[in-house]
């Protein structure tokens, strides 16, 4: 149920959960976890760390948390959540770049090439019957068919907050006007500072771009435009072997700082889609979150203006929810092996869909994913 009786700000949702409630604040790109406590708080007008978080409206400034996603006490950890919270939803399977990596590529073979007029509203009706708080537009890349991606922006934003997932690949710019209509928060991939690491990471396809493209300059591009607009936004990497050392990772933490990024959400790469193979120097060593929570750490020191999220997937594989650019009902399997493919009957789709959550999702993961479960910084301010 979401809640509605506080001064929530702009483009802040709320939904009430047995521990008291979830928040999503699209401006940041972030969830936390209330307990009632805070809940009871918020409705009487929330407390300054909540207004600093963005939750409330308030005159103080925002400011950055450092990975912490829970107000109150959670004796037990990270609360699990009766409803998923976010749904990610192909716009189409076309895509400019090769990511090496490419959690979606099993998921995308077949469907290349072949977007059938009919998929986008497939993709709309099964995340529709899906309860989450945010539809993520992704692909593929969205740009690629910008079309299908705003068909999802305008439908999805009816009753879900809205993430643009781009590498910056195509037009952003024409997406501009509903991107700001429908307040969307753009996330944009980037892996490196370094543009030979990132576009050795994430390779054009020369079957859509020609050569001296480069999506290191394609992402820059994109969140400068993104700044320039105020549209709220944030950048994404992917952390492996080649790009995940504590040198490289501040170095990409510094030119976000100077963008003015104030979002950054990490991805510990996971053996799945192209990398399911385990390619050769791809994949992170044991010691991988341990170099994450030290450039949190450095961060919280060094008080630097930027919010950073470290998702768990590497931990639990199965704790995403995927609508296929076909509109089929997709997750990954927990061993790392391949994706189910799930299709949603018209009859009772919200049923359908939350059985499928409930048996085929990690709900611990799920939660995790979204709350910072791998940094467990509950205790930082």
């Amino acid at each position: 149920m979401m809640i509605t009786s506080v001064r929530l700000a702009r483009g802040v949702r709320l939904r009430r959960e047995t521990f008291g409630a979830i928040a999503y604040v699209s401006e940041r790109d972030h969830f936390y976890a209330l307990d009632h406590a805070h809940v009871d708080a918020l409705r009487k007008g929330g407390t300054p760390e909540m207004a600093a978080a963005g939750i409330c409206e308030s005159d103080l400034p925002q400011r950055a948390f450092y990975g912490r996603s829970q107000f109150g006490s959670f004796p037990e950890g990270l609360p699990a959540v009766s409803l998923p919270l976010v749904v990610n939803c192909f716009a189409t399977a076309d895509c400019p770049l090769r990511c090496t990596y490419c959690h979606a590529d099993d998921l995308m073979t077949g469907y290349r090439d072949r977007d059938d007029p009919s998929w986008p509203d497939e993709v709309i009706r099964v995340a529709r019957a899906t309860p989450a708080m945010v539809g993520v537009v992704t692909g593929g890349e969205p740009l690629s068919r910008p079309d299908n991606a705003e068909r999802l922006i305008r439908a999805l934003t009816r009753d879900k907050a809205v993430v643009l997932d781009t590498s910056g690949m195509g037009d952003l710019g024409r997406l501009t006007p509903v991107l700001r209509e429908c307040g969307v928060h753009v996330r944009i991939s980037l892996d490196s500072s370094d543009r030979d690491v990132n576009d050795r990471l994430r390779p054009i396809n020369r079957r859509y771009l020609p050569l001296g493209a480069s999506s290191h300059r394609s992402a820059w591009e994109a969140l400068h435009l993104a700044r320039a607009e105020s549209l709220s936004c944030s950048a994404q990497t992917v952390v492996t072997a080649q790009n995940g050392s504590y040198a490289q990772l501040l170095a990409l933490r510094d030119d976000l700082v100077a963008a003015g990024v104030r979002t950054w959400t990490l991805h510990v790469v996971v053996a799945a889609g192209k990398a399911a193979h385990r390619p050769r120097g791809l994949l992170t060593g044991d010691d991988a979150v341990q170099t994450l929570v030290r450039v949190v750490d450095d961060t919280a020191a060094a008080a630097l203006p930027i919010d950073i999220r470290v998702t768990s997937t590497h931990r639990a594989p199965n704790s995403t929810l995927l609508i296929s650019a076909r509109g089929e009902l997709a997750v990954q399997r927990g061993d790392g092996t391949g994706k189910d493919v799930l299709p949603v009957s018209r009859f009772a789709a919200r049923s359908g869909v939350m059985r499928h959550f409930r048996r085929r999702i990690d709900q611990a993961g799920h939660a995790s994913r979204y709350l910072n479960g791998t940094l467990d910084l509950s205790v930082r301010v």
